[in-house]
């Protein structure tokens, strides 16, 4: 059974029409003990299959531990998008980009094959000027209906700046993670382990946070 029903193949047929360039999805797995890792990578192949310009390399997070390395993975399942020069864009997903996250997904992937976010200029600007290193860890479920909002914030400013590195955490998967971060609720957010900024607020005002807390 696929994960697509025939209104959500002509949708994602017709967004996936506007690529310019090509996308590769990096997907890192475990053949054991990853509960979701068999089920992530079938998302991904069927995704792949709406559009020529979507690749999906798959990697062994036991074997291929230097291409792993190089990109500073560190869970898995995990999901690494690289544009069409296969550069690190540093967007990244741990855990099954599912239910709501879906549509994290394909934002992304639009933004690095279309190479534009659809901010603001203003923002643009704020965002490129950042000159600190950012981890920039946002924590999700897959039912969380205002979490695909930040997500593809962060993700936005991952491809703008690169000293940004941008994480969607499922924390389902990852609870262990979720305890020590003290999710209570999602969407959640953790920058540099230090700056906590709780749900999903207006774009300029969480850019404006994170730089003001950042900048302390």
């Amino acid at each position: 059974m696929g994960f697509f029903s025939q209104n959500d193949t002509r949708t994602l047929k017709t967004h996936l029409s506007g690529m310019v360039n090509p996308v590769q999805l990096v997907f890192i797995k475990r053949d054991t003990k990853c509960p979701y890792c068999c089920e992530t990578g079938e998302l991904l192949m069927e995704f792949a299959e709406f559009s020529a310009k979507i690749q999906v390399v798959v990697y062994d997070a036991d074997k291929n531990t230097d291409e792993i390395g190089e990109l500073n993975i560190e869970r898995v399942p995990a999901l690494a998008l690289l544009d069409h020069s296969l550069k690190d864009t540093r967007i990244r997903f741990y855990g099954m980009p599912g239910g709501y996250e879906f549509h994290s997904l394909l934002g992304a992937v639009l933004v690095v094959s279309k190479r534009r976010t659809g901010l603001p200029e203003d923002l643009v600007r704020k965002i490129r000027l950042i000159d600190t290193p950012l981890h920039i860890q946002t924590y999700v479920t897959p039912t969380c209906p205002y979490c695909p909002f930040v997500i593809r914030l962060i993700h936005k400013m991952a491809f703008l700046n690169p000293l940004i590195r941008a994480d969607m955490i499922e924390v389902t998967e990852f609870p262990e993670l979720g305890n020590e971060a003290g999710v209570k609720a999602v969407p959640k957010t953790i920058v540099n382990h230090f700056v906590d900024l709780e749900g999903a607020l207006p774009e300029d005002q969480f850019i404006d946070r994170i730089i003001k807390n950042v900048n302390k």
